[in-house]
């Protein structure tokens, strides 16, 4: 039994102080260890950096010797001590749902990145107990008795996140969604309707819940919410998830919608990925990076989850459920990375990648997340066609949860197997070939086709043009008559400061970068950003730039833009067994476009 107690003394100052008891044994040394990642965010984030003040004492208060082993373990030497208190301060300063954030209002506490454990001990009973300022209460999915929240192991307490403060900064919704008791805290102000999200969530929450035939758990469910300025982020657990949004957010249709697609996103990850993981996860390892090529699947099925639970759930309409797709399609030709990076390579190096962006990134690389839900509904339409409606990546989704669900857990090649096993068809292999181990572009028209749509593309239509489901094909393959440089602008005071630049784009044959800054275009300041975004294809302009102290002047020759946005229509040839299987996708019928 390790025991933890956690005070809180001074949450102005951004810190904890952490008490741990390990039970020892008579053993001549005791490693004690803290995790350098946090499960679901795969990347080394070197939690052990914010501790200070490390001390080791026996029972009596007797400061024992130790030694630290590595960045992340301290090697103590009990002197025949049965049991060792190991103490240390913690500061708390980063509001993500992956670290550690207090202050004067609430303590979010992150376990992975809060408490250590004994090497060789991960699996003994763990116990918590709370010292906060008076009238705080915690929120947390552990279950509490006589003070102390328990847990069986080291993986269940760091699965655990913790909220703590006054209730006065917080709103508290409980509700029950399944039969199973539910909680929504949400910290800090903003214009989120907490009747309304907790309305939507039992929405979802029962829509994915009768896809898997029921919630795997019987005990309550805990959503935190933490609102801030403008970071929106979440992170799943075995029964609970963190999520992060911005505080004014939710006022606009898509701004709420965005916190529907985080809540379903998070919480499909009950089955996929907190109990349906790939065995390079079984156990984790918490000393360094837990590769695999499975995070297409893990993050990016449940990627377009989030798409087909709120239209399963009422949330969206059939023609926003399209929108939604063509927005994802959209995103992703506009990723010139995808030609470089298989999805396979992008998941395997997400450690080193993914969350550590770069101006080299857009072309070089694809997310998981975003080729991954293309992926999952290329699919889902895929089996579809093959099996003329017999089998669905629900049907792939189940049988995974049933057959992998446990430990050893997924293997490397579990999907594609299950996926030709459940179609019988063993040429779908080579769809799999396509879709993970090549960087040839996804097949849309042939998955599209099978349902009787088709995709247009066109030029972006101005900077809110993200792709979508427009009904009148003429307008949808509409050209565009504003030039394009292909550089990611972002206002900067009177300037314009270059993120990235595309791979051959007028602004990289110009000798445009990230980190340059635009002062002036033809000698003249005002209007930058309209004046790059608003030209006709063919403009030449003079483009006065600030590359650190010096002040270059570049020429720039706007293009014509890429017809990278996507948009999805019926097709208008589409059979009757066609539309029935479109029918049973989007569940709803669309209207068929006129004759002519």
């Amino acid at each position: 039994m390790n025991r933890y107690l956690l005070r809180i003394d001074e949450p102005q100052a951004r810190r904890v102080e952490v008490e741990t008891i390990f039970e020892v044994g008579g053993k001549g040394t005791l490693d004690v260890r803290m995790p350098v990642w946090t499960p679901g965010s795969y990347l080394v984030r070197e939690h052990q950096r914010h501790v200070d003040g490390f001390a080791a004492r026996d029972a009596d208060g007797k400061p024992l010797a130790f030694e630290k082993l590595d960045k992340h373990t301290w090697r103590i030497r009990p002197a025949g001590a049965r049991r060792v208190q190991v103490a240390y301060r913690l500061a708390c300063f980063e509001l993500t749902v992956r670290t550690n954030h207090v202050d004067a209002s609430h303590a979010f506490l992150n376990p992975a990145a809060t408490f250590m454990f004994a090497v060789g001990g991960e699996d003994q009973p763990c116990r918590v107990c709370i010292a906060a300022p008076a009238g705080w209460k915690t929120w947390v999915a552990l279950p509490e008795f006589d003070g102390e929240f328990q847990a069986r192991d080291f993986d269940a307490l760091a699965d655990s996140p913790f909220e703590i403060g006054p209730p006065e900064s917080h709103a508290e919704h409980r509700f029950m969604a399944g039969g199973v008791p539910h909680e929504l805290v949400v910290w800090g102000r903003g214009d989120l309707d907490g009747q309304k999200a907790v309305a939507d969530t039992v929405k979802i929450i029962e829509a994915q819940a009768a896809m898997f035939g029921g919630l795997p758990y019987r005990e309550k469910y805990l959503f935190i919410v933490l609102l801030n300025e403008k970071g929106r982020g979440g992170l799943e657990h075995r029964h609970s998830c963190a999520l992060l949004a911005p505080r004014y957010g939710f006022s606009t249709p898509t701004g709420y919608e965005d916190f529907l697609q985080l809540v379903a996103h998070e919480f499909f990850h009950l089955w996929n990925v907190k109990r349906l993981r790939p065995s390079a996860f079984t156990p984790y390892d918490w000393t360094g990076e837990n590769h695999t090529g499975l995070l297409w699947a893990m993050e990016g099925l449940t990627r377009a989850y989030e798409v087909i639970t709120l239209r399963r759930a009422g949330l969206v309409t059939p023609q926003r459920f399209l929108e939604l797709w063509a927005e994802l399609v959209t995103q992703l030709r506009r990723t010139p990375g995808r030609l470089r990076t298989t999805l396979l390579q992008a998941s395997y190096d997400a450690w080193i990648k993914f969350y550590r962006p770069d101006e080299t990134t857009p072309n070089t690389t694809v997310s998981y997340y975003l080729k991954g839900g293309v992926v999952g509904m290329l699919l889902d339409l895929e089996l579809r066609r093959r099996t003329a409606g017999q089998r669905t990546l629900d049907d792939l989704m189940r049988l995974l949860y049933q057959r992998h669900g446990r430990a050893p857990g997924l293997p490397e090649d579990g999907v594609e197997a299950a996926a030709v096993e459940l179609c019988g068809d063993d040429s779908l292999r080579a769809w799999f070939d396509r879709a993970l181990r090549s960087t040839d572009e996804l097949d849309l028209d042939g998955a599209l086709a099978g349902v009787g749509l088709k995709v247009l593309w066109h030029a972006q239509d101005g900077n809110d043009d993200k792709g979508g489901a427009e009904a009148d094909p003429a307008k949808a393959s509409k050209g565009s008559a504003k030039g394009w440089s292909g550089a990611a602008l972002k206002e900067q005071g009177s300037a314009l400061a270059v993120q990235s630049v595309a791979e051959g784009s007028p602004a990289q044959l110009a000798g445009l970068g990230a980190g340059d800054e635009i002062a002036a275009i033809d000698g003249h300041r005002g209007e930058l950003k309209a004046r790059l975004t608003k030209s006709a294809p063919g403009t030449k302009l003079r483009v006065s730039v600030f590359r650190g102290d010096e002040l270059v002047e570049l020429p720039l020759e706007l293009a014509a833009p890429p017809a990278d946005t996507a948009t999805i229509v019926p097709a208008s040839d589409a059979t009757p067994e066609k539309r029935e299987l479109r029918r049973a996708w989007m569940g709803a019928d669309w209207p068929e476009p006129a004759a002519g």
